[in-house]
C-alpha cells in the first residue's frame, strides 16, 4: 500500500507542528539490502515508503 492521501496530510500537519517524522522507522523496506536511498535512516519523505505490517 503506497502513501495514500490521508497519510500525506497527516505527515504535513505533523511537520507544520514541528514534529520530526522519520519514515524509515516504520517502513517495510528498512533493512540492510533493501533500501539504498542516501537519506536512510532519517528520511522524512520517500517515494518508496510502504508501512510495515498489515
Amino acid at each position: 500500500m503506497k502513501f495514500n492521501f490521508l497519510s500525506k496530510i497527516n505527515l504535513k500537519i505533523k511537520k507544520m507542528m514541528g514534529i520530526n517524522i522519520f519514515l524509515c522507522d516504520s517502513c517495510k523496506w528498512d533493512w540492510r539490502g533493501a533500501c539504498h536511498h542516501r537519506e536512510r535512516p532519517n528520511a522524512t519523505s520517500c517515494s518508496d515508503y510502504e508501512k510495515r505490517g498489515k
